[in-house]
């Protein structure tokens, strides 16, 4: 049986932050704690996120996007649909 390996049958996910810069999120293979992990990396720095916070992580991002959305409308500034 040949067991999926996330960090190769999984494609990167690519963006641009706001500012232009290269965003890429993908699932990779932690040799020290021996599981996949999330990278995240903006504009070639790096991170290594264990799943168990992505949660928590998304819902801090998530809450941040609605208050901030929030203030932009109140300036009549919404953020267009795909920005």
């Amino acid at each position: 049986m040949t067991a999926f390996d996330a960090s190769k049958n999984t494609a990167a996910m690519n963006f641009a932050d706001a500012d232009g810069r290269p965003v890429t999120v993908r699932p990779v293979y932690h040799y020290g704690i021996r599981r996949n992990v999330v990278e995240l990396n903006v504009d070639g720095t790096t991170v290594h996120l264990p799943n168990g916070i992505i949660r928590k992580l998304l819902d801090g991002m998530t809450w941040a996007a609605l208050l901030g959305e929030i203030e932009n409308l109140a300036m009549d500034n919404p953020t267009p649909n795909g920005a």
